[in-house]
């Protein structure tokens, strides 16, 4: 199949290209570089555009010069910090991106898998998120994946087009950057260790994260593209197992041995707990679906910080 993957050269993108690739796939790329690396992909075949999705008439070329017959859509401006200090760029990027996604999508009712965020819950402090609760973004960026959210539903109803819509909670994992002052927390936690410098931490520690191993989330994908999933509502990607932030350091401390912690005040735009009920995943995939173990996860992903940086 000629899968077209917007963001394919960013974390998850670039480790589902790969994947896609290894099973027999034709993979098309479409990337601005901004926040994607070509490094993620220098060693894979696959077909790059480097345009941005806010360009409509580059969304179309890249749909009809690929002839695009999947389209996995994880291009975005991430980071809510990112979206504090500059919301228009978030929202043209994330929401106007998506809506150029989608008309390109309509044409050939080509269908789309769309990666959003657990942060559109947002206010809503119920635990475990369930998806038909209430939603209440607390960031710029979160509003821009929400309204993403519903522009896709609303195109899947007006125009019959498929979609699969995935709520992504705390993924981590090889290719995931620490380049950035809006890098997420373990890749820049990772990368103080191997340097002997502290590991920042927003807040007291004890709020939970639903940590999700990427290897678990591309599986979740593949899946979803070879069923040709048809969603009428988005489904959280996490599987129900919170840690806390100083149960991630422990295992830090396990692996590099004496670490120095920098606790500070909790920053705005945070979620103080995240938690998924895994229901209607694993309902979808028939109970099929293995998580990888916290602890393995993160060992991976220390070994290839520390093999592709020369730790």
């Amino acid at each position: 199949m000629r899968i077209g993957i917007t963001g394919g050269a960013g974390f998850i993108g670039s480790n589902l290209a790969a994947a896609l690739v290894r099973s027999g796939h034709k993979i098309s790329i479409f990337d601005n570089f901004d926040t994607g690396f070509r490094k993620n992909i220098e060693n894979l075949s696959v077909s790059v555009m480097q345009d941005d999705l806010r360009n409509m008439a580059a969304v179309n070329e890249f749909f009809s010069k690929y002839k695009i017959e999947y389209c996995v859509h994880l291009g975005a401006l991430g980071s809510v910090p990112r979206s504090i200090e500059n919301p228009r760029a978030s929202f043209e990027s994330n929401a106007i991106g998506t809506l150029n996604v989608l008309e390109a999508a309509r044409i050939n009712l080509t269908p789309v898998l769309f990666s959003s965020s657990s942060s559109v819950y947002g206010l809503n402090d119920n635990l475990p998120k369930v998806e038909k609760d209430w939603l209440s973004p607390l960031s710029p960026y979160a509003a821009s994946k929400l309204a993403a959210e519903s522009l896709i539903l609303a195109f899947r109803e007006s125009y019959g087009l498929p979609i699969s819509i995935y709520r992504l909670f705390n993924v981590y994992g090889p290719h995931q950057t620490s380049e950035s002052v809006y890098a997420a927390v373990l890749p820049k936690w990772i990368f103080a260790a191997f340097n002997n410098q502290p590991l920042v931490v927003f807040g007291d520690g004890e709020q939970k994260r639903d940590f999700t191993f990427v290897d678990d989330v591309i599986s979740v994908f593949e899946k979803s593209i070879k069923n040709n999933h048809n969603i009428d509502y988005p489904i959280n990607l996490a599987f129900g197992k919170p840690v806390t932030l100083n149960q991630i350091l422990q295992i830090f401390k396990k692996y590099f041995g004496k670490i120095t912690v920098d606790y500070r005040d909790v920053r705005k735009g945070d979620i103080r707990d995240s938690e998924s009920n895994p229901a209607s995943l694993m309902n979808l995939h028939n109970h099929k679906l293995s998580q990888t173990p916290l602890e393995s996860g993160l060992v991976s992903t220390f070994e290839w910080f520390k093999i592709n940086y020369n730790f």
